[in-house]
């Protein structure tokens, strides 16, 4: 099996997950893979109290990006997850950050520095 991803612990509760994938279907759009990821969230039923926070378009480095931030209740601890989904030429990119609602802002900082830093390679 290949490596498609990464993923950096930040506490015990926090991390930021890299993956890379082939498309799941190639006629989906960004928002296609934003609403299916919001619909898995609401499906799962250790999910209590699933709100939107927020969407938004971005850039990830020079490729359009779709940027959720969904927070939930799981096992009793608000949870957030900010999902960043862009496309290229049949790969799929996505960087998670998923942590617990008090930590947000602090490991939002984490994140920044990860986007900062992504480029795509040859």
């Amino acid at each position: 099996m290949q490596d498609h991803g990464r993923f950096i612990p930040l506490a015990d509760h926090a991390s930021i997950e890299a993956y890379v994938g082939y498309e799941v279907d190639p006629e989906w759009s960004l928002r296609d893979y934003e609403r299916e990821e919001i619909s898995s969230i609401r499906k799962n039923q250790d999910l209590t109290q699933v709100k939107v926070l927020r969407t938004k378009s971005i850039r990830l480095d020079r490729l359009r990006a779709r940027r959720l931030v969904v927070q939930f209740v799981e096992k009793k601890q608000d949870v957030v997850i900010e999902h960043i989904i862009a496309l290229h030429q049949g790969v799929e990119y996505e960087l998670i950050l998923r942590t617990i609602a008090s930590r947000l802002v602090k490991d939002e900082k984490q994140l920044a520095k990860v986007l900062a830093s992504w480029r795509l390679t040859r």
